[in-house]
């Protein structure tokens, strides 16, 4: 075992050694520093089991050492048997009642019981008996963010600025309270404040092009990063970052320089091959795609994006039979996306494979009934291979889920005027109209003969002239 990047070399050490005393069956002595150093390796890792029997053993040379109760109900919490570590933090207190060790775990056992008013005054125990008050204020902080009750997390942080201004960590953990609960405003302040204490605080300008990237705002973001790149060049998740944003902003040619670098400095990522890959596929270049989105998936073939994005190449080029190949590589990592299951749908349908298509769109309205796309193209499968009835039942099933999308309406125009039904289309026609009159033409794309329908046109027409 190597707890080397944990709790350093000594601990180490004494893990293994107490893990030979257990394997040979004999007595090592331990100090009970020792001992609570080996508990808190094996919670590092996870290993409850062990750091009890470690608690147990403790015990035994040290029966009124209070900080193994404490670890005991450490263990308790982790294991969210909160009675249990309440039970033990009450017997600590009876030894050690100004344990802030103790008052801090107390709280935290109160938070997770849904007692906040009880947790509060645990804590501001805590706080009056530690020795170490920013320490303990970062620890309370802690605890209410892991309870993902960031805005009370937040007011601890305030604290900490307040007593200690130019202590950057605070600031950093305050901007994300306020990011998790979208209160992005908030976070940019306190991000603005750590950078007019250091205005080349390059962590500080990152995260605010990070919030500004959340907030849509993703010109000021290629600001911000831009300033982490002109304070450090090589600031390669700024340059990737940057790259992101320029890619919302559709500067595509751009974005691919910038990916490029970041390669370049870095040695590449399946990530940035595939983002560069979507880069150069926007622009045309199926080519160059197909080989970034290669080199994406030979480095990480369990990222699914990457095959996807090689199926996308060929349906672009209409070589449905390569592209359905790789379609079904990404479906068998992601079975449940819904896009790749829909775009594998329209690969099939393209290649008359019209039953494998099928089997395709029932499973995408079973992960999800109201899926638009889905009743549009299993509609239009079902319209042009003459399942008329099927079709105008399956559209009047996504009526039922959203009786005011105007493409359904539209849809049902087309279906019903092949079923001979031209009264029910027009009144579908009607209401299409209403809802979203700039889209009539949905009505000619796949049927461009009723053009030649005058009760068609005219509608369209007495419509058109009621909006002028």
């Amino acid at each position: 075992m190597d707890g080397n990047d944990f709790l350093g070399e000594e601990v180490s050490s004494n893990v293994q050694r107490y893990e030979k005393m257990i394997r040979n069956k004999t007595q090592d002595y331990f100090d009970a520093d020792a001992i609570e150093g080996i508990i808190d390796f094996y919670i590092h890792h996870g290993k409850y089991k062990r750091a009890m029997d470690a608690v147990a053993f403790g015990q035994e040379l040290y029966a009124t050492h209070v900080n193994f109760w404490v670890k005991l109900a450490e263990i308790f919490v982790l294991q969210e048997k909160y009675d249990l570590a309440q039970a033990e933090l009450d017997k600590a207190e009876l030894y050690e009642p100004f344990n802030p060790d103790l008052f801090l775990l107390k709280g935290e056992v109160c938070l997770h019981l849904g007692e906040l008013d009880d947790a509060s005054l645990y804590f501001e125990r805590a706080l009056m008996y530690s020795d170490e008050r920013l320490d303990m204020l970062f620890e309370i902080a802690y605890v209410y963010d892991d309870c993902d009750l960031f805005l009370a997390a937040a007011g601890y942080f305030k604290l900490i600025i307040e007593e200690e201004p130019a202590l950057e960590q605070a600031y950093y953990e305050l901007a994300h309270c306020y990011d998790m609960v979208f209160q992005y405003e908030d976070a940019l302040t306190c991000l603005n404040k750590l950078i007019d204490i250091d205005p080349y605080n390059v962590g500080a300008w990152y995260n605010l092009g990070v919030i500004y990237g959340k907030m849509n705002e993703h010109e000021k973001a290629i600001d911000a990063f831009e300033f982490c790149l002109a304070i450090d060049e090589d600031y390669s998740i700024a340059r990737f970052n940057k790259a992101n944003a320029l890619v919302e902003l559709d500067k595509f040619e751009d974005a691919i320089k910038e990916y490029l670098e970041v390669i370049r400095i870095e040695g590449g990522d399946s990530i940035s091959y595939c983002n560069l890959a979507g880069c150069y596929e926007r622009t045309g270049f199926l080519d160059l795609a197909r080989e970034n989105y290669t080199k994406a998936a030979k480095i990480n073939p369990n990222l699914a994006e990457a095959w996807f994005g090689i199926g996308i190449t060929f349906q672009k080029e209409a070589a449905y039979t390569d592209a359905v190949v790789f379609f079904k590589r990404a479906v068998l990592l992601e079975p449940d996306n819904a896009e790749f299951l829909l775009v594998l749908a329209e690969s099939e349908y393209e290649l008359g494979a019209h039953r494998e298509a099928e089997i395709l769109y029932k499973r995408l309205l079973e992960l999800d009934p109201g899926m638009m796309e889905v009743y549009m193209d299993y509609s239009y499968l079902l319209y042009k291979t003459d399942r008329l009835s099927e079709a105008i039942e399956l559209v009047e099933k996504a009526l039922g889920y959203d009786n005011d999308c105007h493409q359904y309406h539209y849809r049902m125009v087309i279906l019903l005027y092949a079923a001979a039904k031209e009264r029910e289309a027009l009144r579908h026609l009607e209401l299409g109209l209403q809802i979203h009159f700039a889209d009539y033409l949905l009505v000619f794309e796949i049927a461009p003969e009723l053009r030649n329908v005058p009760a068609i046109m005219a509608t369209i027409d007495s419509y058109r002239k009621d909006l002028l």
